[in-house]
């Protein structure tokens, strides 16, 4: 259930890192592990990520912070505590900072990979239920919640990041797509571009934000749009 879900896994104890990041990759998720705040903070600078293991006991930062931090900029973020500090004030500060699952340690792989599932289920089933949404290529429109009418330019961008692997396109071949320069005006271009974009495709009933820019890198539709 957990395949190709993007984990990324926070935690200074190097050997349970390993472990547990090894763990994840034998059962199909893309995971990456780092050490402290820092080593999260330039990871998520370079892809995205569907869930965090936090551990609250970093040498820079405390784990609650980064939690709260995290919540603000991704609501949809799955995050996961795993810590040694498990005492009933602990795990209500915990979730009181934004954690969905407090796992305490020792804890094992399997522990973390059935929370992962569990949170997968329930994502999956709630997307299910949810409205599709359909891009027409050849209308240049949007049908879901009724029918949301689309530029050339909008159609070309939505077409092209629909068809994306992991559904996300880097900068250059964005800019390819709008017709503009990779440069200050470019990106400014492309900024308002995929405002609008965002708007229609929630009009439209695709879930909320639509799309998330990757730092550094480009955007990202953060479902599949279906093709017609």
């Amino acid at each position: 259930m957990a395949a190709n879900l993007n984990v990324l896994i926070v935690e200074d104890h190097d050997r349970l890192r390993e472990i547990l990041v090894r763990h994840l990759v034998q059962h199909g998720c893309q995971a990456v592990g780092v050490s402290d705040a820092e080593g999260l903070q330039d990871a998520m600078s370079r892809q995205s990520f569907d869930a965090v293991v936090l551990d609250l006991n970093l040498p820079d930062e405390d784990g609650l912070s980064i939690a709260q931090r995290l919540r603000t900029a991704s609501p949809d973020l799955f995050i996961v505590m795993m810590t040694a500090r498990n005492s009933t004030a602990d795990r209500v500060a915990g979730y009181k900072s934004g954690a969905d699952v407090y796992i305490s340690k020792p804890s094992s792989g399997e522990e973390l990979l059935a929370a992962i599932d569990s949170w997968r289920r329930r994502t999956d089933a709630k997307r299910l239920a949810e409205p599709r949404v359909y891009l027409n290529v050849q209308a240049r429109e949007l049908t879901g919640n009724g029918t949301v009418p689309l530029s050339a330019v909008e159609t070309r961008v939505l077409q092209g990041l629909a068809l994306a692997p992991g559904l996300k396109l880097e900068y250059f071949r964005l800019m390819e797509l709008i017709d503009h320069d990779l440069d200050a005006k470019g990106k400014a271009s492309l900024e308002v571009c995929m405002a609008r974009l965002r708007k229609k495709l929630t009009q439209a009933g695709f879930p909320a934000p639509a799309i998330k820019s990757i730092r550094n890198d480009g955007y990202q539709l953060i479902d599949v749009l279906l093709m017609v």
